[in-house]
């Protein structure tokens, strides 16, 4: 009962971080700790981000399938379908990150898993590229096929296209905050192990 209130509380502060500052601004005493709030925060505002993305695609499509016809809707239900694969993901993300591999270690843990975070939205900034190519490719089949089928192809192309553009844009700002973050802390982390 405890954990899903904790869980609860985290996902209505997860909604709000978009507009909280990261800090990298901030003078501290501690920036190892720091390192590790800010790693928080730009990780928070990740999430908050893909999830509103995803409420705005299933809300949005939902309500414009009923008035769209032709190659919008097709846009709108493709947009529907990455509504609901993009909030999966985003509440896997959070399960994982907050309440199994990112709890059980200490600060120095994770520097290490900083090097996870980097490696996999390099992953992902590849694969929204592939987004991208693939949504081009049907939409340029749209051309080529049937007049029957034209309209499916590049309403499906579009939405890709839109869903790949936005996943990068994203992908590629929060690895440089991320990378940002790491820069910032490397000194004082460098400086702890050379004392033990």
């Amino acid at each position: 009962m405890e954990n899903r209130k904790k869980s609860g509380l985290q996902i209505r502060r997860l909604w709000l971080e978009i507009g909280q500052p990261i800090g990298f601004d901030t003078p501290s005493d501690d920036e190892l700790a720091d390192y590790d709030r800010r790693f928080f925060r730009i990780l928070h505002k990740h999430l908050a981000l893909l999830g509103w993305w995803s409420i705005l695609c299933l809300l949005g499509s939902a309500g414009g399938l009923w008035l769209s016809s032709g190659i919008y809707y097709y846009f709108l239900v493709m947009s529907f379908v990455w509504g609901g694969i993009n909030f999966g993901f985003t509440l896997a993300i959070f399960q994982h990150a907050f309440f199994k591999k990112f709890r059980s270690g200490d600060l120095f843990e994770r520097f290490q898993i900083h090097g996870h975070v980097q490696s996999v939205m390099f992953l992902n900034i590849g694969i929204d590229s592939a987004y991208i190519f693939v949504g081009c490719w049907l939409r340029e089949h749209s051309f080529r096929c049937g007049e029957e089928y034209a309209e499916l192809w590049a309403g499906f192309g579009w939405a890709i296209i839109v869903q790949g553009v936005f996943l990068m844009v994203q992908d590629s700002w929060f690895a440089r905050l991320h990378h940002r973050n790491f820069i910032k802390a490397r000194p004082y982390l460098q400086e702890m192990l050379k004392r033990e």
